[in-house]
């Protein structure tokens, strides 16, 4: 059985909220210029809670992230 090792935590980051895609509200705390040791290419985002009608969802036309892959 492997021994657990509790870890402190160094830092929060506060995600900053933009606009992405077609006009949806993200938080997004990386890429963050206040974390210069991540990778660039590292996103996180979060949306939602959102409630859309039939009709009302935007979505995310080309952009420059087109074929990454994600991970939800």
């Amino acid at each position: 059985m492997a021994s657990k090792i509790l870890k402190q935590v160094s830092r929060v980051i506060t995600a900053h909220r933009q606009r992405e895609g077609g006009g949806f509200m993200v938080r997004r705390p990386l890429p963050s210029g206040s974390l210069d040791y991540a990778d660039p290419f590292l996103m996180l985002d979060h949306l939602g809670p959102v409630h859309y009608e039939p009709g009302e969802a935007v979505g995310a036309p080309d952009h420059p992230h087109r074929g990454f892959e994600t991970v939800t």
